[in-house]
């Protein structure tokens, strides 16, 4: 038996956006969640990683204070229920996919799920 999570990666090459959905969901949390207070989080995060987890640095990309930074990827590891940094790379790739395929691969609201 194998993890999902140790193939997903694959899922994004396969084509397959149920696959992809399922792992976005499974990685991201309640980050996946489709409203605009988990895109903000989603955007700050996207931004965070690549500047080696630095406050100051996203800060100044995203034109916001150091502390609604800090609060951000607070409120978005809660979400993820995990701290970012404890595995980067799926939450990257996860992060990219939700920034490419929208609403397609997001946790729509209870109200218009099928």
């Amino acid at each position: 038996m194998t993890r999902f999570g140790d193939v997903a990666p694959l899922a994004l090459m396969s084509g397959s956006i149920e696959l992809v959905r399922a792992w976005v969901i499974e990685t991201l949390g309640s980050l996946a969640d489709d409203d605009d207070h988990n895109l903000t989080l989603r955007d700050t995060l996207r931004v965070f990683l690549p500047e080696s987890g630095s406050f100051k640095a996203t800060a100044e990309r995203l034109t916001l204070h150091k502390n609604t930074v800090q609060y951000r990827v607070r409120k978005a590891e809660e979400s993820l229920g995990r701290p970012v940094g404890a595995d980067r790379l799926q939450v990257e790739l996860a992060l990219l996919a939700c920034q490419w395929l929208g609403a397609s691969v997001l946790r729509q609201p209870r109200a218009s799920r099928r």
